[in-house]
């Protein structure tokens, strides 16, 4: 450190640049040798003096107090950007003349000088200057007392002079740098703000009188790699500057590498506010950046949605299709037996009565059926588009359903399906009993229908909350599955786990059922924890 920070760069750059690299390698290596000698000398001079007043604890603790001297400048500094070079050297200078003053120079009087008063009396007999009770302060042992004045005179003096008289312009970038920290982090490697003139020549000699030739070719390919620079650029940057100065610092220290790259470049100040432009603009960049890469995610998860929904029109389109294929089926059937039936009656007027009236009630039937599903497609529009008019009174939901296991009775009786209903509570809500009863009626006739024969069941219950009534319905079918959750109540949707060919039914009775719980301003599910079969709530509220 001591030839490194003060031999070498007050003493012998000057020698140094003149020099050839080897040479120069030789004269580094002798003033460190001479260094590290004289050093020890002093040392064993220090020893022979004064290892009979010091034991080894007491001079580890004046070197304590000695180094303690650089805390100030560097704690402050890490807090505050007003600080200065001169400031923080007239701080150390001065915590160390206290310190030797308290602390060292009355063991040095007290070897060399006999009879001396300056401990008992103060310089001059003047007793506030005492050096173990400075300004009257008795109560410390020595090595306190002289930590504690020198930590006030150092601070006071870098405080002060700091005010008084502010560092350059490089002094201030570091600062800004040092103390903002958090703003200014991504931007470390590049943080060597610089203005000037620098030629790679001069530079490139500069490295070559400490590296050689070798090492600093090497040394510049791997720089011009690492930032993509041309190697034929005659004028170097910022990046250059910084990078041979940390270059020539591994061999001949810090302030050695800075005064000699200070010799060969031209440099201009570059003011505080310029810096703080240079890195906002960073800052500004890196921003852009990531708002530039947030849109990018948000155009990416925008396109997987228009995906998603084209990819649930495809659906939809497949389902109507399927749809009116159901449609035309189940109106073409009913039409061609009502024909068939007519064109028999029609032809044939000797026919048995009891054969003609079979044929009436065939046609009958089929014009019932026909006219159902008339019904419902014009259920399903006015209802999806809220043209349905809702005549709503006060009923009893246990009355409705009972309405509803009576018009399934002969269906469930002809696949003996049981239906329980004993859990039912009377309750009187307001609602449109025709449409309701068509909403149990339809969940009713779903569970007949994928229950099995002989062993089915069907169990309705009502579970009551302080604002809402559930009617439950649970059958032991096969159940829905989870595939199939989510869209059961779409329009046109058909389940195809129905194990048949044709899939029961044209898809628009769950639907139609939901639009009409909706308006009644309640809600139809079904519960995905069920797994002994299916189970739909049906949602009213008070």
């Amino acid at each position: 450190m001591i030839s490194n920070n003060l031999i070498i760069p007050y003493g012998f750059i000057k020698a140094l640049n003149d020099s050839n690299p080897k040479r120069n390698a030789q004269r580094i290596k002798n003033v460190r040798r001479a260094s590290i000698f004289i050093l020890i000398i002093g040392a064993y001079f220090f020893y022979v003096n004064f290892n009979i007043e010091l034991s080894l604890f007491s001079i580890g603790l004046i070197a304590f107090v000695i180094i303690a001297q650089l805390a100030p400048a560097f704690f402050i500094g890490l807090f505050w950007n007003r600080g200065s070079a001169i400031a923080a050297k007239t701080g150390i200078i001065v915590g160390s003349l206290v310190t030797f003053y308290t602390l060292v120079l009355p063991f040095i009087t007290e070897v060399f000088v006999e009879g001396s008063s300056l401990i008992t009396n103060g310089p001059a007999g003047i007793a506030l200057l005492k050096p173990y009770e400075l300004f009257g302060v008795d109560f410390m042992p020595p090595v306190t007392h002289a930590f504690f004045w020198s930590m006030v005179f150092n601070v006071m003096s870098y405080l002060v002079f700091s005010v008084l008289q502010k560092g350059d312009y490089r002094e201030r970038n570091y600062a800004e740098l040092v103390v903002n920290a958090s703003s200014y982090g991504e931007l470390q490697e590049n943080a060597f703000v610089w203005r000037g003139e620098a030629y790679v020549s001069e530079i490139r000699k500069a490295l070559i009188r400490f590296l050689g030739e070798k090492r600093t070719t090497r040394a510049l390919n791997l720089f011009y790699r690492k930032y993509d620079i041309d190697p034929q650029e005659e004028k170097a940057d910022a990046r250059l500057v910084n990078f041979s100065e940390k270059l020539l610092t591994g061999s001949i220290g810090a302030a050695s590498a800075k005064l000699m790259i200070s010799s060969v470049v031209k440099e201009q100040p570059v003011s505080l506010p310029e810096v703080l432009k240079i890195l906002e603009e960073n800052k500004k960049t890196i921003t852009i950046n990531k708002q530039l890469q947030q849109q990018s995610h948000d155009l990416k998860r925008l396109s997987d949605r228009l995906k998603n929904a084209n990819q649930a029109l495809v659906e939809k389109d497949r389902q109507k299709d399927e749809f009116l294929d159901t449609v035309a089926h189940e109106l073409k059937t009913p039409t061609a037996s009502i024909r068939a039936a007519s064109e028999i009656l029609f032809d044939d007027d000797d026919m048995p009565v009891e054969l003609k009236k079979k044929f009436l009630d065939n046609i009958v039937n089929d014009s019932d059926r026909l006219a159902a599903l008339i019904t419902n497609i014009l259920d399903l529009e006015k209802l999806s588009n809220g043209r349905e008019v809702m005549d709503k009174k006060q009923h009893s939901l246990k009355d409705t359903l009972h309405k509803a296991v009576d018009g399934v009775y002969q269906l469930a009786l002809k696949k003996q399906v049981k239906i329980d209903v004993n859990e039912i509570e009377s309750i009187n809500l307001y609602y449109d009993e025709d449409r309701i009863l068509q909403v149990f009626t339809n969940l009713l006739s779903n569970s007949i229908k994928f229950v099995s024969s002989k062993g089915g069941v069907i169990k309705v219950k009502t579970q009551l909350t302080d604002t809402t009534v559930l009617m439950i319905f649970e059958d032991n079918g096969k159940g829905i599955p989870q595939e199939d959750m989510e869209f059961i109540f779409d329009k046109f949707y058909q389940s195809n786990n129905q194990n048949v060919k044709k899939p029961m039914g044209s898809g628009m009775g769950l639907a139609i059922s939901r639009h009409i719980i909706e308006s009644h301003h309640g809600s139809v599910r079904v519960d995905p924890d069920f797994i002994d079969g299916a189970r739909f709530i049906v949602e009213f509220k008070k």
